[in-house]
């Protein structure tokens, strides 16, 4: 209806005052995105290569490059801890199955990629089988077959000592890192009361300096039949099983169940899925996004897992439940770790927006909801999460492809949007 309409007989008063208020709802849509504001020229000189948005009551309020891909560092642990609590569900629970021939004495441990079989969870283990009058094993026999990689190293990783970079496996412990501490008399010993002295750590020892060290065991290779994540996994079980009083006679093996082994028991864990993501984001632990990442691919096209089988399902949910494109966010690993992983700041807010619901297991820094994501060495700088004031809590991000690192500077801003 124009406003000259007979039936609008409103005086010049009125008409100034509801002209006003629309002029300013279309100044507070318009001016965060122009070069009239004074706060986004103050964000705008921190970014040389990146992107961010902030989305107020739907609306995507503050932003540059909004539909650019960046490399996203570890923020893309919030679309795998997503996909993961979508596809697998909120109380899914891995397991690792003990089985055991009583003619041979050989026990078999078959790993399902469990991200947190942790020395204590072992330890339990290792009860649970003397309660079963197991005294006496010979062999132990490991099982890593549920994963099949096409690759053993992440996309990414460099191979490094340090356990960011540790290799997955259907079945590794204390996420495949090795603490220890060595001494100039080439003594060394473990520098966790739940992790016993272990054969594995006196062999890497010998390319370390005096000091504490947590590492990846796969950066250490040695001539053997066995990974040292598997030799690892064999170690920590057979110390913990002599714990218990068993006597253990013969060697670390890795081979299939056989047809003639028993299941002794099933060990489901303690912590559900929703339990771990929490714990891996609060860690950023690359280790425990990749395993979850690859058994969201073994539950959705069958065991074992692969890397195409975790890519494929990762890109159907990015589509279909997302409603986002390959331009928009790609996926090579569940970590971070792999500079192929791309998104833009517009991916991101949408991944946030269907997080809300678990926007709980997000760590807090600096009063705000957020994932951080660095890669220092390529220039990598982010952060993705909520902003928080009263009952609001709008979704954001910041992903810089820079040298200069002002994301902190850049998160000020927004939060006084």
């Amino acid at each position: 209806m124009p406003i000259d309409s007979p039936r609008m007989k409103f005086r010049d008063t009125h008409l100034v005052g509801i002209l006003g208020f629309f002029l300013c709802l279309l100044l507070s849509v318009i001016l965060p995105n122009t070069s009239c504001s004074k706060e986004l020229q103050s964000i705008n000189k921190h970014i040389i290569k990146g992107g961010y948005a902030l989305r107020k009551n739907g609306n995507t309020v503050f932003s540059k490059n909004l539909t650019r891909s960046f490399i996203p560092a570890s923020t893309i642990k919030l679309v795998t801890s997503l996909a993961a609590l979508e596809i697998l569900g909120p109380d899914y629970r891995f397991t690792t199955d003990i089985f055991f021939n009583y003619t041979t004495r050989d026990i078999y441990i078959k790993g399902s990629g469990d991200p947190y079989l942790v020395s204590e969870k072992v330890a339990k283990i290792a009860r649970i089988i003397a309660q079963k009058n197991i005294t006496d094993i010979r062999n132990i026999v490991l099982d890593d077959s549920s994963f099949a990689l096409e690759e053993t190293t992440t996309n990414g990783s460099e191979g490094s000592t340090n356990p960011y970079d540790a290799n997955c496996s259907a079945l590794a412990v204390n996420f495949n890192s090795l603490p220890l501490k060595t001494y100039k008399n080439a003594k060394v010993k473990s520098v966790e009361s739940q992790t016993p002295y272990l054969p594995l750590m006196g062999q890497i020892a010998k390319h370390l300096a005096s000091g504490y060290h947590r590492v990846n065991v796969d950066a250490f290779p040695e001539k053997s039949l066995l990974s040292n994540s598997l030799l690892y996994s064999g170690q920590l079980f057979k110390e913990l099983l002599i714990q218990q009083g068993i006597k253990i006679t013969g060697d670390i093996l890795q081979d299939s169940i056989p047809v003639n082994a028993k299941l002794l028991h099933q060990y489901i864990a303690e912590e559900n899925l929703l339990e771990l993501v929490q714990k891996c984001l609060l860690s950023s632990n690359n280790f425990m996004a990749n395993q979850i990442f690859l058994t969201i691919g073994a539950v959705e096209y069958g065991f074992p897992a692969t890397w195409k089988k975790s890519q494929k399902t990762i890109k159907n949910f990015i589509k279909i439940s997302l409603g986002l494109t390959d331009k928009q966010l790609v996926m090579i690993e569940g970590s971070g770790l792999s500079k192929e992983n791309k998104l833009s700041p517009e991916a991101m807010i949408r991944v946030l927006e269907n997080f809300e619901p678990y926007s709980a297991l997000i760590p807090i820094k600096y009063g705000t909801r957020m994932k951080s994501g660095t890669l220092r060495k390529t220039g990598v700088f982010c952060y993705a999460g909520y902003i928080t004031k009263g009952n609001t809590k709008d979704p954001f991000v910041i992903l810089l492809n820079q040298k200069q690192n002002y994301r902190d500077a850049i998160l000020r801003i927004l939060y006084r949007q």
